[in-house]
Order: structure tokens, then sequence, then C-alpha cells
């Protein structure tokens, strides 16, 4: 059974919590919040979920305990909230501060461990924990396209008439606003004109604004999309996901993290499946990477 710690359990938090447990996945989780009242009542009213999920346990944490420092996995939600109007840009300061200092609160943790940010921006966050952590290559990454991905397919597989599960496709790239659907992904994509493409493109890039408009905070699917990296690293899968991993000159992309397809195993990201891409989808990732380094240099960290 391996313990996880999730930092942050509100919206994001909790339903990465609750998706995790509904899957019966083997796991410890250690719930983590400012509010020691919300905490509480979160792992109180998730344990009345776990008759369902007999592998599952789940109790609370306070960032300084030893056995936090010594988890196996740390999933960090914990950031200032992207309000209607706001970037994940925007949140650019907020969230380095807050992330800093987590991670100075949590000390020391073993080499072994693998950390996941899904707090926004996802990006640079990872690149952030990645150098002050100082973990093996592949360790730390974040949720990244994946999310965005999930939205590409379910509109294509309404579109097709297709299961879900039939439809190929990724978005790349930042997770945010210089995202970009790799149409060369995506089968039988020539059946889309120009404007189709993108039209689509632009609803997937603009969902979470939609989204937050209407109801104030995006939580179900990026819940579902932890959980579903959480299940690959448990299992060892290996399974291709598009995430946010520090790049090494992979793509052409030095020193930033950014959405790229990279299996995922009992070790993180094992691997960086560098997929080949028409030239216009490598001048869109390169030019969503640049963006990306770009603000990560402004950042105080």
């Amino acid at each position: 059974m391996k313990k996880v710690a999730i930092i942050g359990v509100g919206n994001v938090g909790a339903h990465v919590a609750s998706a995790a447990v509904l899957r019966n996945l083997p796991i410890e989780l250690l719930l983590i919040d400012q509010s020691q009242e919300f905490e509480t009542g979160q792992v109180l009213d998730l344990r009345d979920s776990l008759q369902f999920s007999p592998h599952a346990r789940v109790r609370g944490a306070d960032l300084g305990d030893a056995e936090v420092a010594n988890a196996d996995i740390f999933v960090i939600t914990a950031g200032a909230a992207q309000k209607p109007g706001d970037t994940r840009l925007d949140l650019l300061d907020k969230n380095v501060k807050i992330l800093k200092s987590i991670l100075t609160k949590i000390g020391k943790i073993k080499k072994t461990a693998i950390v996941i940010l899904v707090a926004n921006p996802v990006d640079i966050l990872t690149q952030i924990a990645h150098e002050i952590l100082e973990l093996p290559r592949g360790h730390v990454f974040g949720t990244g396209t994946l999310l965005d991905s999930s939205r590409l397919r379910w509109r294509l597989a309404e579109i097709f008439k297709k299961n879900i599960e039939d439809v190929d496709g990724f978005v790349l790239g930042e997770h945010g606003d210089s995202e970009f659907v790799a149409w060369s992904t995506v089968e039988n994509s020539d059946e889309f004109s120009d404007e189709k493409k993108n039209e689509l493109e632009h609803t997937v890039r603009r969902a979470a604004y939609e989204i937050i408009d209407g109801k104030g905070a995006t939580f179900f699917g990026i819940g579902a999309a932890t959980a579903e990296i959480l299940e690959h690293i448990l299992l060892d899968s290996k399974k291709i996901l598009p995430v946010s991993v520090p790049l090494f000159g992979e793509f052409g992309i030095h020193g930033i993290a950014v959405g790229v397809p990279a299996r995922i195993g009992a070790h993180g990201v094992s691997k960086i499946e560098e997929i080949e891409l028409v030239e216009s989808e490598y001048e869109k990732l390169l030019t969503s990477a640049t963006g990306l380094r770009n603000l990560l240099d402004r950042a105080d960290y």
C-alpha cells in the first residue's frame, strides 16, 4: 500500500482523493489542509465511501509530520484559485510563494518519492518544484495537458460517434492559452476542415474559462485525470499520457516543463515519447515552451 499525501483538499484535492478512493486503489491517503477543521470534515466524509472501496485508507495529517515527509507520492493542489477572467498565468506570483512554503514545511523527502503538481500555472510550478527538490528525473511532473486532451477526446467521440476509448489525440504544450491540438495524433482528422479544427481547438482551450464562469471552479475533470495518473504509477503500467515534464533537450526544448507524451509507471515518468509531429506542431510546441520559459525567468524562487 502506497502512502499518498494530498496537499490542499479543497474542491480539487477532494475530487482527486474521491476519484482515487472510488477506483479502489491500494493507497493510504494523507489529507492535508491549512484548516484543521475543514481537513477533518473532508476525512470523515471520504471515509463514508470506504465500504465501497475496501483497499483504500484515508486520514488527516500535518505538513510537519515525519510520516508526510516519508510519503511515497505527493499530490500538490494547494494554491490560489483561478477567478473569472483570470488566466492560469495570473496566478504565478501567488502560487510560487505557496509552493515554496509547502516544500519548506515538508522538509527533506526521500529520493524515491514522486511529486505530482496540479496547482496552476502547473507547467511553471512543475519546473520550480523540480529545481528545488532535486529528485531524479521523472520523479517530479505535473498533470499538464492530460485534462485538455480529455476535453478534446470526448468532443471527438461525439463527432465520430465512437466510444471515447477508441478515440486518439493529444493536446500538447502549456496547460493554458498557448496549448494546441496535435492534429497529427488524431485519427481521421483529415475529415475536418481547417475552420472546424480551429473551432474545436478554441473550444478546448477555452473550456476551463466556460466552466469557471458557470460554477466558479473546475474539479471533476482534474480529479479524474490525477487519479488516472496515480493508478498508472501504482500499476507500473507505462501508459502514455500527456503530462508536464521538465525537458532536457527533448523536442529541442531545454529548462522548462511543458505538456508532452510520457510513459507513466512506478518511478513516475519513465520515458518521454518524442512522437513525430508535423512542422507547424513543432513550432507551436516551441512557442509555448518559450513563453513559459520567459515567465519562469520572471518568477521569484
